[in-house]
């Protein structure tokens, strides 16, 4: 598995996730609470992740082209 396929296996996550929290905005308490608590964490964990592995994309891509020369 190439880490693009991760990242976009990652991006579809959380926009399905986001969409997930969305109908759980207005809920102060309770089972949607708890579900739309989920849906935005784990959307926020989905762009944290995201970030990591566009750093790491870019990091083996400067090595790759300083160990070719």
């Amino acid at each position: 598995m190439t880490i693009y396929k991760a990242m976009a296996g990652v991006g579809v996550l959380g926009a399905c996730l986001l969409a997930f929290s969305y109908p759980f905005r207005n809920d102060e308490h309770g089972v949607g609470w708890l579900l739309g608590g989920i849906g935005w964490f784990g959307f926020l964990a989905c762009v944290l992740a995201l970030i990591v592995l566009a750093l790491v994309a870019l990091g083996r891509g400067v090595r790759r082209r300083s160990t070719a020369v």
